[in-house]
């Protein structure tokens, strides 16, 4: 018997897997032999076909970037992600996976030609359309970016969230009106949602509201204790009510804390975390640490900050994103990093 691979094409632009057919000896009837040759036929057609669209979403992935501040651990994250996708250039899933992981090292380019590849297969999956969504409103692209939240809630038109970075985006697009409208509806479906809330307060305290300010942020510290820009709009509302020790005390709370990460985001941002948990160098990180790590608040509140490898990592990646990887590169990173987690049973710095 000779096996006969046949490929053909599923309507969602997958392969099937190998598929063998098998002919019987030269005894078979001739008109059964001809209709496997019409088969076979059909089959190198569309095998060819396939692979020929293969090649194509091959040739429309991005190129592999050149790498100046990353380490060894994290080229090997690209080149692996870069691997599967062309292994599998009909899954949305890996490309977008290529995506989100150029995302995560803000390589902003790379990251949308790959989302609109997974976007392009599968135009029904809600990540690639969010995650393309934050990635201009990141680079100021805020008509795409309405365009791509908008397409997002035709999916979740009771997410609070979107609802939330559409108020936001609209806020810095200089839309106060079509903000305010986004965030009363995101606090309608979920009273407390963060982003809304802090939209909304800063709206309040432009306009002087300092009151209704008030009582959108307080109930906040309750789920993010350490939000930095909630305790900022809490001390300008105390202190025009005039309540100066008040203002004081979250005025001192306002230096670097944490942000705002919506699960999705947090699940992409987790992608770049694991290259710099291990093997930094701690041999100076403490002098670089006064100069890095103090941009935003002072070395007393890291003195005072006491948590695991893991920790340090997502809070040093988190610092790079905003400031840059030419800022503080990953060998900087994985090393600042590894005097963190180590001080408290390595040698006192000099």
């Amino acid at each position: 018997m000779v096996a006969v691979k046949f490929h053909r094409c599923l309507i969602d632009r997958r392969c099937y897997d190998e598929m063998t057919v098998n002919t019987l000896s030269n005894t078979m009837p001739r008109h059964r032999t001809s209709l496997i040759a019409l088969v076979l036929l059909a089959a190198l057609s569309i095998n060819a076909a396939c692979q020929r669209e293969r090649e194509s979403l091959i040739s429309q992935l991005p190129l592999p970037p050149k790498f100046f501040y990353q380490n060894r651990l994290s080229i090997e994250l690209f080149r692996e992600a870069d691997r599967l996708a062309r292994q599998e250039p009909l899954s949305a899933e890996r490309i977008g996976r290529l995506g989100m992981t150029y995302h995560a090292y803000r390589f902003t380019d790379e990251a949308r030609q790959s989302y609109e590849l997974a976007r392009n297969i599968a135009p029904n999956e809600y990540r690639w359309i969010y995650y393309q969504a934050f990635l201009e409103k990141s680079v100021f692209d805020f008509r795409k970016a309405e365009s791509l939240f908008q397409r997002a809630l035709e999916f979740k038109s009771d997410s609070a969230e979107v609802l939330a970075e559409l108020g936001d985006l609209y806020l810095k697009w200089n839309r106060p009106d079509d903000a305010a409208t986004h965030f009363t509806k995101a606090l309608t479906i979920e009273p407390l949602q963060p982003l809304a809330a802090l939209g909304q307060a800063r709206l309040a305290l432009i306009t002087e509201r300092w009151d209704e300010a008030l009582a959108l942020l307080v109930p906040i510290l309750n789920t993010h204790p350490r939000l930095s820009l909630c305790h900022k709009y809490l001390a300008r509302a105390y202190v025009n009510l005039g309540l100066t020790d008040k203002a004081e005390h979250h005025l001192s709370l306002s230096d670097y804390g944490s942000g705002i990460e919506t699960p999705l985001m947090r699940k992409l941002h987790e992608l770049s975390v694991g290259p710099i948990v291990n093997g930094g160098k701690p041999e100076g990180a403490f002098d670089l640490m006064q100069i890095k790590c103090t941009r935003c608040h002072t070395s007393t509140r890291i003195e005072v900050t006491h948590q695991d490898r893991y920790w340090w990592a997502q809070t040093v990646r988190r610092m790079q994103r905003e400031a840059g990887w030419a800022w503080l590169s990953d060998e900087q990173a994985s090393g600042i990093v590894a005097y963190l987690a180590d001080r408290e049973t390595g040698p006192a710095p000099p």
